[in-house]
């Protein structure tokens, strides 16, 4: 039998042959059980050092309008700045607005268009200070991540 190297993958015969060679483990619930928790603690487990992890069960989708929900994922009040999920359905619009601080905007699923210009998943699209986003609105629907000041209507944390 050959030796196989890191970098080397298996013919189709010893793939076969492996796979003929190999037997399911039976485990009792016990173990089964005990094997789920010790992967769960490391599929939930904390954060790395001076990181921020959201898992995609956590958190709460808000209704902002009868077409958009947005899921805020962090606010930095100190900058004035949020990282959210934008989630527009079929036919949601966006009025006029325009921005003190830079805004961006990744679409993940769907397509968007700001005036005339279309976007679609995977695009990215920035806007600088003082510029101007002319009717937003989507045909088919889209999720959007957008990193933006926070708008001033969003009521402030006590100090």
């Amino acid at each position: 039998m050959r030796k196989i190297l890191d970098n080397e993958s298996l013919t189709p015969d010893e793939e076969a042959q492996l796979a003929g060679a190999v037997r399911p483990a039976e485990l009792s619930a016990e173990q089964r059980d005990t094997l789920r928790d010790r992967i769960l603690r490391r599929v939930r487990g904390p954060s790395p050092p001076n990181t921020y992890t959201v898992r995609a069960q956590e958190g709460e989708w808000v209704r902002t309008g009868p077409l958009l929900e947005i899921k805020v994922i962090r606010r930095d009040w100190a900058t004035n700045n949020q990282s959210m999920l934008v989630r527009l359905a079929a036919g949601a619009e966006i009025a006029t607005h325009t921005h003190t601080q830079e805004e961006e905007c990744v679409v993940l699923e769907g397509e968007v268009m700001i005036g005339e210009h279309v976007f679609t998943a995977g695009d990215v699209h920035v806007a600088r200070p003082g510029a101007v986003h002319v009717g937003l609105r989507t045909r088919t629907g889209c999720v959007l991540y957008v990193r933006s000041e926070i708008p001033e209507h969003v009521p402030r944390p006590s100090r």
